[in-house]
């Protein structure tokens, strides 16, 4: 690597996600080592820290080959990573099952799962699909073969099952279309259908199991009105129309295909109050966690929550809730600021690169750590359902911490290229 590159790489990226993964390690820590308050002797009750610690020099070794690498190597496999990458989940759902689901193809002891892997597969393919000049995306083919190149994957992490992985594909969809210049009426057909399954389910099931059509009638009424307003793009505006009544009408009929789990979580962020012992616990146990942490927390290794075990998963969904109860709002402050420099960062270096790829790449990169915080921080603040996704850097596990460093060194190999056409 010349002089150059190094000194154009993007160094925020660099502390910020060794900062994060430095955190998450201590978190792990804390988990693992219980104090004894009459001998002052930690107990371990674990190993997450010592597999953490190697996947976490596992992943900065993958961010430097990452960023070593001439992006347009990125470029030129995109799709042939992204058929590879098809193969893999669908040898994943023939293996036998593994802790009741088929997400991981088991090697000795270590658990890869494909579906994490598929993430940068589909951020290079919609990249290098889009960032062709005839890729116009308020073109219906352009729209279309985008869409499959999302839904196929989806549905077979879906499958797997493996919902709260499944969703980031149409959040990464999104985002890349629009920055390659989606306008307001093809945005239309992408989002309200979303908002239409939530409210379909809500009007179904959220209110003591009895339906509550109200807010999603007053929602198709809006619908009607915006096809009003456009009736001069009468085909545009009967196909918003369509969408729309099809997705209320199919959400009931994808329901009942999905596990009782599922269903479970998604209702008990509709409604947490519901089922509290149950799918409800969790969250309501981060929520108390969270709060009782104050502003400087509870100090190290000294969490109730976790020494009194009520949290579960503790060691992966829910580890910011675990480090926030024992270092507090400034602690969760200070993360948060981490997360907001690589997306901020990405987001600039989507504007600086020269290569309409990189651009698109990059913009994908900063809405998969976006979407990942969010959801992942909503659920423990009970602001988005529970649906397993990983706090990047952080979460135990070797998957989520390798695509996660590999994504981060995307973005410093743009820094360093940031010239390239």
């Amino acid at each position: 690597m010349n002089s150059r590159l190094f000194k154009d790489a993007d160094w925020l990226i660099v502390i910020a996600v060794v900062l994060i993964m430095a955190f998450g390690l201590v978190t792990l820590y804390s988990i693992e080592h219980i104090p004894d308050s009459g001998s002052g002797v930690t107990h371990r009750s674990g190993h997450f820290f010592t597999k953490q610690f190697f996947w976490a020099v596992l992943g900065l070794v993958a961010m430097l080959l990452a960023a070593a690498l001439p992006f347009r190597y990125y470029e030129t496999t995109a799709y042939l990573f992204y058929a590879l990458g098809l193969v893999l989940l669908g040898v994943v759902l023939l293996l036998p099952p593994v802790g009741g689901a088929r997400r991981w193809i088991v090697v000795g002891t270590f658990h890869i799962q494909p579906s994490e892997f598929m993430k940068i597969a589909v951020i290079f393919a919609l990249a290098r699909f889009l960032a062709e000049k005839r890729s116009n995306p308020n073109r219906f083919r352009v729209l279309a073969i985008s869409f499959l190149i999302t839904a196929v994957p989806f549905l077979l992490i879906v499958k797997e099952p493996d919902l709260g992985t499944a969703l980031v594909l149409p959040a990464i969809l999104i985002t890349v279309l629009y920055w390659r210049g989606l306008n307001e009426n093809s945005l239309l057909f992408l989002i309200t259908p979303i908002v239409s399954a939530f409210l379909t389910i809500y009007s179904e099931r959220a209110l003591s199991g009895r339906r509550y059509p109200y807010p999603l009638l007053l929602f198709f009424l809006f619908i009607l009105f915006l096809a009003y307003r456009r009736r001069d793009q009468i085909f545009r505006s009967l196909v918003l129309v369509s969408i729309n009544l099809g997705t209320m009408l199919l959400v009931p009929v994808f329901w009942e295909r999905l596990k009782i789990y599922q269903q479970r979580r998604i209702l008990a962020f509709l409604r947490p109050e519901s089922d509290i012992l149950h799918a409800g616990w969790q969250v309501y146990q981060s929520k108390v966690a969270i709060g009782s942490g104050g502003f400087f927390g509870k100090h190290f290794l000294h969490g109730t929550q976790k020494l009194l075990a009520f949290l579960p998963e503790k060691h992966s969904d829910f580890i910011f809730s675990v480090f926030t109860e024992e270092i507090g709002f400034l602690g969760a402050l200070i993360i948060l600021v981490l997360f907001a420099v690589i997306v901020i960062r990405g987001i600039y270096l989507s504007t600086r690169v020269k290569n309409r790829f990189a651009s698109i790449a990059a913009i994908g990169i900063s809405s998969y750590f976006a979407f990942h915080v969010c959801v992942n921080i909503g659920m423990t603040l009970g602001l988005a359902p529970v649906t397993g996704l990983p706090l990047p850097f952080m979460s135990y596990g070797g998957s989520s911490m390798l695509v996660s460093a590999f994504l981060a060194g995307v973005l410093l190999n743009f820094s360093m290229r940031f010239y390239e056409y």
